[in-house]
């Protein structure tokens, strides 16, 4: 159960997956979060001062595009995933 992967461990198999799609999906569910947090933070801490600081500059209005969209995707994921 290290960082809350799902794992099992069986003599015929060794260390898989739980059989459980329940658990497939806290897990996943939980890397979403995650993957949303670290996101975040990368916008509001990296890109959106560097987007201030050089609005004109292709690569950072690449990158400011880009993120945005993992963000809505993300949001998206993460709230789909509340019952």
């Amino acid at each position: 159960m290290a960082h809350l992967t799902p794992l099992i461990w069986t003599p015929n198999d060794g260390y898989r997956f739980s059989s459980q799609p329940d658990d497939w999906i806290a897990y996943e569910r939980s890397r979403m979060r995650t993957e949303l947090t670290r996101n975040s933070r990368l916008l509001s801490a990296t890109v959106a001062p560097h987007a201030a600081a050089r609005p004109e500059e292709e690569w950072v209005n690449l990158v400011l595009g880009q993120l945005n969209v993992v963000q809505s995707a993300l949001t998206l994921l993460n709230k789909a995933g509340r019952a």
